[in-house]
């Protein structure tokens, strides 16, 4: 029986993440114990291809290193589901990201992309060429030059980019105006607006005073304001649901039963992979977005060893 085209390209990173669980966090130049570590494959960009390919065929992009580590992350991809062609193999150590664990599931990340940085322009567009998707998905954790590749094909092509814009950093004009959506959380949408308003010539209608630096911002503000750069935007608010907003206005998708969280570590990143795999399908921008809040709710309650 053949295998089924790619419907979702991800085009991001990939690492093994190193967890420590920890009583609290430590505070500056603070050592604490931690009461239990692991190590598994993860990465944005392996997270939100596998919260995909729970739900349709979907082609992961990437670079990993020529170590034992690279060869663990790609057999794990591979065996759940993934088409992993699109995995180059870079000279060096493959991605490492340490993290700590609250109890309450909450936790502190530090990436270091290592091989992940050798994701080249040529080689996406070269990926992406060949798998053909219906949807591009990618995230701040890949090269600028791979971004902007996964972007210019998408406008060559007709495709539908999706871009999950953490972690956050300068966000292109170009880029945010070809997202459909941009997905983030408030406070990352936050940073995006602040860093677009500075860029803007003074005088010019919504300006550097149109986003104030004190004081709280609802979710359903920072998703209708991220409309004046991206066609539309999807901003996450934990167990508050979601925020879309698009041509029709502002939709408040609402979370769904009180979860108790064992493990936060990419809830974000499967609701962004079933997000895109659900706008493959058909959904529409808020249908997707329901489905993801429900997805990433489950995972949270999962530790990540039954994952």
């Amino acid at each position: 029986m053949s295998t089924p085209a790619p419907a979702v390209a991800v085009v991001g990173s990939v690492n093994l993440d190193l967890v420590a669980r920890v009583r609290e966090f430590p505070r500056a130049g603070e050592t604490v114990l931690g009461s239990d570590y692991e190590e598994a494959p993860g990465g944005k960009g392996l997270n939100q291809a596998l919260g995909a390919a729970r739900r349709v065929a979907t082609a992961l992009v990437a670079s990993v290193g020529d170590d034992p580590v690279g060869d663990r992350v790609v057999a794990y991809a591979a065996g759940r589901g993934l088409d992993v062609e699109g995995v180059h193999r870079a000279s060096g150590l493959t991605g490492r990201a340490l993290i700590t664990v609250e109890p309450d599931g909450e936790n502190v990340i530090v990436v270091a992309p290592l091989a992940g940085s050798e994701l080249t322009a040529a080689f996406v567009e070269q990926e992406l060429d060949r798998v053909q998707p219906g949807v591009v998905l990618a995230q701040h954790e890949i090269p600028e030059v791979a971004l902007r590749a996964s972007v210019a094909w998408c406008r060559a092509h007709g495709v539908r980019f999706v871009f999950n814009a953490s972690p956050v950093r300068t966000v292109a004009p170009e880029v945010l105006s070809a997202c459909d959506p941009v997905v983030v959380n408030a406070a990352e949408g936050l940073a995006l607006l602040r860093a677009a308003e500075a860029s803007r010539p003074a005088g010019e209608p919504g300006g550097r005073s149109a986003v104030r630096e004190g004081g709280a911002w609802r979710p359903a503000d920072v998703a209708r304001r991220l409309l004046e750069v991206s066609p539309s935007a999807v901003v996450t608010a934990g167990g508050s649901g979601a925020f879309v907003a698009d041509e029709q206005g502002v939709q408040h998708v609402e979370g769904g039963a009180r979860v108790v969280a064992v493990d936060t570590t990419g809830a974000g990143d499967e609701f962004a992979g079933v997000l895109a795999a659900e706008l493959a399908r058909g959904a529409s921008l808020g249908e997707a977005a329901a489905a993801a809040n429900d997805a990433a709710g489950a995972l949270v309650q999962v530790p990540r060893d039954r994952r």
